[in-house]
């Protein structure tokens, strides 16, 4: 299991899950990475596979041998940073977001842009490929989305409607809806075959800071700044619950791997565990004593992790609602945590620098991944669980 961590010291660091030895620094980037991203696991012969891609503040995005720490290819043509990387599912291709308003599509084999894709009058936040890979979605500070076919780099449409920058968007799992997220306060629902909106979601008053699609498809989560987190029906647009109760701002909201139940997590140094059918407060899991910054469930739904600013990390039985540990080796805030794939190991990186590995049964810590020099904001696991898989930050 590889997990990779992105940092501001201008490095991507590779450790290896079962040693918690940092196996790769990936240096080369003159500025802080933004993004990284793997390639989709493939063919056992693909040249996809074992690649690493990372966007940076030097204009540059890099592809890394995972297994080498090499650096394959250094992918250059923006004019400003890189602040979103997304490979393509099958791997074959990568889109790069850039403040130079443009998007850049590139081929992994050859490592030739394909596709600068314009249009733009202002930075380009995040991008992201349909389930199908047909298409590529990208959002912008000049208030549009734009949907692109990725064969030929047309813009097919150009979907308007929201009145401030748009953080994120996201394609539903049948491929036929895509949310975005506004800091207009609203969200809105794209037909992507004609480009249409939907629905346009108004109900939170104030910035939204995050959007989840259930699994199903059926459902999108969101919360706020305006205290609340709400769920919307994605066929009609309804809001079908605003869920209600916290004192401060939501940060994030996660879903179940079933579906049946949302975590958020709070300004308000809560959690709150609801029922997506009813609507209603499950259980509100209280312990931390700083902002609730990050939340995440386990692959089999029982246990949830959250993070705090308080300088711990909190297991909870998803069902009971009890705190099963308390995690508490990080000297400084805790900024993202993230189960690995067969959910035995629990990642969370900090503001103190480092990433560290717990054992999710004992509360054990494993190892602590130290090299960064500056606040590591994100943590992910690769996919596949062999017995040196990376972990990159």
């Amino acid at each position: 299991m590889v997990v990779p961590l992105s940092s501001e010291d201008s490095s991507v660091r590779l450790w290896d899950i079962s040693s918690g030895q940092c196996f790769k620094k990936l240096q080369g980037h003159a500025k802080q990475v933004w993004s990284v991203a793997f390639a989709p696991q493939c063919d056992a012969n693909s040249f996809k596979d074992g690649i690493l891609a990372s966007g940076s503040e030097d204009q540059t995005v890099r592809l890394w041998d995972v297994n080498t720490g090499q650096c394959l290819k250094t992918l250059q043509g923006h004019t400003n940073w890189i602040w979103s990387v997304a490979f393509s599912p099958d791997g074959s291709m990568l889109a790069s977001g850039s403040y130079d308003s443009s998007v850049r599509l590139w081929d992994i084999s050859s490592s030739q842009c394909l596709k600068t894709l314009q249009g733009y009058t202002n930075w380009v936040w995040s991008v992201a490929f349909s389930p199908d890979g047909c298409i590529l979605a990208s959002s912008s500070e000049d208030q549009t989305v734009r949907l692109w076919d990725v064969n030929t780099g047309r813009c097919l449409k150009t979907l308007q409607g929201h009145t401030n920058r748009i953080w994120s968007v996201a394609f539903s799992p049948d491929d036929y809806t895509l949310a975005s997220g506004s800091d207009d306060q609203t969200m809105r629902f794209w037909d992507v075959n004609s480009g249409q909106c939907l629905k346009s979601l108004q109900g939170h008053i104030k910035q939204i800071y995050s959007l989840t699609f259930n699994p199903q498809g059926d459902t999108l989560a969101s919360s706020s700044e305006d205290q609340t987190a709400r769920l919307w029906d994605v066929s009609s647009g309804q809001c079908l619950n605003t869920l209600q109760g916290y004192s401060k701002q939501v940060w994030s909201v996660a879903f179940s791997p079933d579906g049946h139940i949302l975590a958020s997590g709070s300004e308000d140094q809560t959690v709150k565990l609801w029922d997506i059918s009813t609507g209603q407060c499950l259980k509100t899991l209280e312990g931390h004593t700083n902002w609730v910054w990050s939340v995440a469930f386990s692959p089999d739904g029982h246990t949830l992790a959250s993070a705090s600013y308080d300088r711990t990390v909190r297991l909870w039985d998803a069902n009971r609602g009890q705190c099963l540990n308390t995690l508490q080796e990080h000297p400084n805030s805790i900024l993202s945590v993230a189960f690995s794939p067969k959910g035995n190991i629990l990642a969370s990186s900090s503001y103190d620098q480092t990433v560290r590995l717990w054992n999710v049964s004992t509360g054990q810590c494993l190892n602590t991944l130290q090299g960064h020099s500056n606040p590591v904001w994100s943590v992910a696991f690769s996919p596949t669980m062999d017995r040196r898989s990376p972990v990159a930050v």
